[in-house]
């Protein structure tokens, strides 16, 4: 009997070890899943409140098997638990799928007080077994010593179990303690670490805030100025649909760049800006810097101002401009500016304006104005065209010279000489007149190419037929620096200079005199003749006969074209042709185009003869023959 009860006894105080041990690996399974955030671990403590569950079955069919009464109270209760954990266990995977730490809180909260009853569950569990093993142990002591000292060993080792359970209930406790302020820890350090991203966030968006307002200042600001570039301009036009529009640009700003530098000239373009800043006087006109020297004023509502306005007030800026005394360092200087004036074209209107402004190049005039006749467009489509042109022949070297003879007149041992004059030639074999892409080549500033180009063919024609020629030189080439030390160059390695004469163009833009003279007089050190071109087209050039170190002189076809039936002309000639004869200077009729006209110039003592009625100008090899008949 002591037996079946003592066996009866550790059997159920081993169930209710393994139920103790079942709670505290489900418990661990729970804590797990909301340390670790890991919805995925759900399938462990499902498995665990299996286990849990089954041990409570296996509990209550012994206790009612062998009619421990007593304690079914209790299993109910514990029953009650566990339907509790199941809820807890339901609103825990909720609260992890939504990844909500407030809704895991509260399942911590309910979590602790169901663990906290359940303990109190099993210690009431545990009271109530130990209660009736003593009576059962008492109960036996009164019908046989034996059987109760047995049962008291009983009883003892039961309560051991208990004891024992309690303690490893009591340990697992404590580890779960750690691990909820462990969690609670985490939680702490995951705010913080969300409040510094927060912060970086703020720093970053800030930092993109002034890069994005520094990028806008370099798309839509000029570097140099200030002031509003092309971009806002182009912008500016969709928004305000301009009506009128002047596009100002600094006459010969380039040749100051090439004399004083770089610096200076932006330091100029700064004061430049500044000035036509303190001209814009109203809210309703707007400046823009668009690149290099070229300014545009830009009108916003046309009904404020109307179009003789504006004209008048443009060419009172240019009047202003013009006095304005630019002073910098030591240095004083003063500029001028042209204007293109365009009152249509809406999206076209910069480009009409532009054609505006080259046209007042072209004919020297301070303002020049688009109209709708098509005629500016037309001849800027052809500029375009012919720059396009010009800029392929530069690079396929199609930069020809054609050759016109000068022939002595009065002297017949003189050799012959040859101008070498500038042409395209076009990839189907046309040839292009250089009245067609001179200027182009100047506005486009590549016209340094066309003249180290013409140096070549030159050279080379001289050094293979060993014949005299000569080649034109301009005010542009002599202010350009890059030019004249490229000439220099040449010279330097030239066998030939004896047959190399320089004619100098545009004589009446002579400005500073002595770079031309020393330019002269450096020429002249090599040995190269120096000739002045369109001799008595102006005053200044009886000025530059008597001050200049020359060689020749070409008398302007002004006075040779009619000269056999304009007794003017005769005169002027024949007075020029004596004071060069006095000054030890020769004489070069051009335009000669008859026999007439040769018979004039001839009977009037000039040396050599130069049109069509001598030689119209070819390619050299188109001379050959003369040149050794």
């Amino acid at each position: 009997m002591i037996d079946h009860i003592e066996t009866k006894q550790i059997k159920l105080s081993k169930m209710i070890f393994k139920f103790n041990q079942d709670i505290a690996n489900y418990q661990s399974d729970i804590l797990q899943s909301i340390i670790l955030d890991d919805i995925h671990s759900t399938e462990k403590f499902y498995t665990s409140f299996d286990n849990l569950n089954d041990t409570l079955k296996s509990i209550e069919n012994f206790v009612n098997k062998n009619s421990f009464h007593d304690i079914d109270e209790t299993i109910h209760t514990i029953k009650n638990r566990v339907i509790e954990y199941k809820a807890f266990e339901e609103s825990l995977i909720k609260a992890i799928k939504a990844n909500s730490h407030n809704k895991v809180h509260n399942s911590l909260i309910d979590f602790k007080t169901i663990t906290l009853e359940f303990s109190s569950n099993t210690d009431e569990m545990i009271r109530l077994v130990d209660i009736m093993s003593k009576e059962k142990i008492q109960i036996l002591k009164s019908t046989n010593s034996e059987t109760q000292k047995e049962t008291l060993y009983t009883f003892i080792l039961a309560v051991l179990l208990i004891l024992f359970a309690v303690y490893k209930l009591s340990k697992r406790h404590s580890a779960t303690e750690k691990e909820l302020i462990l969690g609670e820890l985490a939680e702490i350090e995951q705010k913080k670490l969300q409040s510094q991203l927060l912060k970086y966030n703020d720093d970053l968006e800030e930092e993109i805030s002034k890069k994005t307002a520094e990028l806008h200042q370099k798309i839509y600001t000029h570097f140099l100025s200030g002031l509003p570039n092309r971009n806002k301009l182009l912008e500016d036009s969709y928004i305000y649909k301009f009506k009128q529009m002047a596009l100002l640009n600094i006459d010969k700003f380039q040749k100051f760049n090439d004399v004083y530098g770089e610096e200076v000239g932006n330091i100029a373009l700064k004061l430049t800006a500044d000035f036509l800043t303190l001209h814009v006087d109203d809210n309703n006109t707007l400046l823009y810097h668009i690149g290099g020297d070229e300014f545009v004023f830009a009108v916003k509502d046309s009904t404020k101002l109307n179009n003789t306005h504006f004209i008048e007030k443009v060419e009172d800026i240019l009047k202003q401009y013009r006095r304005e005394n630019f002073i910098y360092e030591d240095k004083r200087f003063t500029f001028m500016m042209s204007a293109g004036l365009a009152f249509s074209g809406s999206r076209k209107m910069l480009a009409y304006a532009d054609m505006a402004l080259k046209d007042a190049k072209k004919r020297n005039v301070q303002i020049s104005i688009f109209n709708d006749d098509k005629a500016l467009e037309k001849l800027h489509k052809e500029d375009i065209e012919c720059h396009k042109k010009l800029i392929h022949a530069i690079d396929t070297n199609n930069i020809i010279s054609f050759f016109q003879p000068i022939a002595p007149i009065q002297d017949a041992s003189l050799d012959i000489k040859y101008e070498s004059l500038v042409r395209i030639r076009e990839d189907d074999g046309n040839i292009i007149a250089p009245f067609r892409f001179i200027d182009v080549a100047k506005q486009n500033r590549v016209y340094h190419k066309l003249t180290q180009a013409i140096i070549n063919n030159t050279f080379e024609v001289i050094s293979k037929y060993d014949i005299p020629c000569s080649i034109n030189i301009s005010m542009e080439d002599i202010e350009n620096d890059k030019t004249i030390q490229m000439l220099y160059a040449k010279f330097d390695e030239f066998e030939y200079n004896h047959h190399l004469s320089i004619e100098l163009l545009e004589t009446e833009e002579f400005k500073d005199y002595k770079r031309v003279y020393d330019f002269c007089l450096k020429v002249r050190s090599y040995g190269i003749k120096v000739a002045l071109d369109d001799f008595g087209a102006g005053y200044s050039n009886f000025s530059h006969a008597l001050n200049l170190p020359i060689d020749y002189i070409k008398i302007d076809a002004s006075l040779i074209s009619n000269i056999d039936r304009d007794m003017n002309s005769q005169i002027m000639v024949e007075t020029i042709v004596g004071l060069a004869h006095k000054l030890n200077i020769q004489t070069i009729a051009e335009f000669v185009s008859s026999k007439e006209i040769l018979d004039v110039v001839k009977r009037l003592n000039i040396d050599y003869a130069q049109g069509y009625y001598i030689g119209k100008p070819e390619e050299i090899e188109k001379h050959i023959p003369y040149l050794f008949s």
